[in-house]
Parts: structure tokens; C-alpha cells; sequence
């Protein structure tokens, strides 16, 4: 699993990059039947080692498992890592984009899983 910097280069991922994103897909799938036509998806905060916001996508329409994460998390979510099974959206739709609070939130990295 890859991950990318901003000057889009690869960055090596760690042992601790895969644990907590296969915690992330474990979250996801919470959401067997309940998100279509959305995909199942799980997110994760992890600051100084430690897990400090989860989260899953419930149903089409409502928050995004990254918000349920920011939510848990509150102020510890700065300077977090997010880990999150599909990557944050960035539009608007039903719900207001990912990407925004994300950043608002001041996460300091963002781990995308990618096939």
C-alpha cells in the first residue's frame, strides 16, 4: 500500500499504516446492506499510536464514516492520521464534501486504500 506525498512521491508504508487499515476495513464492513448505491466504507484517527475517532458510513445520504471519525475524535483530530477504506470525497451532494473537514479539522495525513 503506497502512499502518496504531496509532491506525489511514494512514501513507504509502515507496519503500523496496514494494522490500522485493516481496523478501517474491519469498520467498513459494518455496512453490508445498508449504503447502496453507496459503497461500504470505514474510517479511522490515529494520533501518537493511539485511536482517537472511528467511524463507518451508515446509509446513503447521511454523514460520511470520515465525519463519524472527526466527530469522535474532536480536537484530538489534529495533527491525527486518517485511515480510510475509500478516498475522502471532495463535492457536494446529499452531504457537505469530506475533504473540507478534513482539513478544517487540521489532519496532518491522509492513508487511502487503493487497489
Amino acid at each position: 500500500m503506497p502512499v502518496l506525498s504531496e509532491a506525489k512521491q511514494q512514501i513507504p508504508q509502515t507496519e503500523s499504516d496496514e494494522k490500522y487499515m485493516r481496523q478501517a476495513l474491519d469498520l467498513a464492513v459494518r455496512a453490508i446492506g445498508r449504503t447502496s448505491p453507496n459503497p461500504m466504507v470505514g474510517a479511522l484517527l490515529v494520533r501518537d499510536g493511539a485511536i482517537v475517532g472511528s467511524g463507518w458510513h451508515r446509509a446513503a445520504g447521511t454523514p460520511h464514516a470520515e465525519i463519524h471519525a472527526l466527530k469522535e475524535a474532536g480536537a484530538k483530530a489534529r495533527g491525527s492520521t486518517l485511515y480510510v477504506t475509500l478516498e475522502p470525497c471532495c463535492h457536494y451532494g446529499r452531504t457537505p464534501p469530506c475533504v473540507d473537514a478534513i482539513i478544517d479539522a487540521g489532519v496532518k495525513r491522509v492513508v487511502a486504500a487503493m487497489k
